[in-house]
């Protein structure tokens, strides 16, 4: 595939709020787990991710739209059991419905994504006056900020794109380098 794809997975109703350490804990063990299944490791990734209270974003790159399902189909499902397991009282659906993709075709749509991604919590009331990198998505794993950030102690393990566009398209010809101080339209 030529293009990186936006996701996003909704929760149902009802449950707690996934902007805790121990969900995050959770989404990398899986996403790391999957990164080194055969049947994954060649045909899908998540290169960014943003856990926001109910409901996830990624950023991924796939070989073709079948291998986009395959590889969003394993994840929602392992993070439901295990979301089911860690909250031990609930059980049941995670999911409200489906999952929404939309294939990145160009260095802006990238750009933006990586905005809306990555700093979505502004949009979602941590809104501060200064710089801002969320704790709970790979943003402090990016190297794509225009000003030096604090690394972060635990990194989810860099993947690196395989598309130009997420590589260096988005940079290049897209709009720049991303600043801690911007807001998702």
């Amino acid at each position: 595939m030529r293009h990186p794809t936006h996701v996003t997975l909704r929760a149902r109703s009802g449950l707690p709020n996934f902007r805790n350490q121990r969900v995050q804990s959770m989404l990398r063990g899986i996403l790391e787990e999957q990164r080194l299944q055969r049947r994954y490791r060649e045909h899908f990734q998540v290169v960014h991710y943003s856990i926001q209270s109910n409901h996830l974003h990624l950023i991924v790159e796939a070989a073709d739209p079948r291998s986009v399902r395959a590889g969003v189909s394993g994840l929602v499902i392992a993070f439901a059991k295990r979301l089911n397991k860690l909250l031990e009282r609930v059980t049941g659906k995670v999911w409200s419905d489906r999952y929404h993709s939309r294939e990145l075709t160009t260095p802006s749509e990238v750009r933006r994504a990586l905005v809306y991604v990555l700093q979505n919590a502004r949009k979602h009331g941590f809104d501060l006056l200064g710089p801002f990198i969320d704790p709970v998505t790979t943003a402090k794993s990016f190297a794509g900020w225009n000003t030096p950030t604090i690394p972060d102690p635990e990194p989810f393990p860099p993947r690196a794109p395989r598309t130009w566009l997420l590589r260096d398209g988005w940079s290049t010809r897209g709009g720049g380098l991303l600043s801690p101080y911007e807001r998702p339209a």
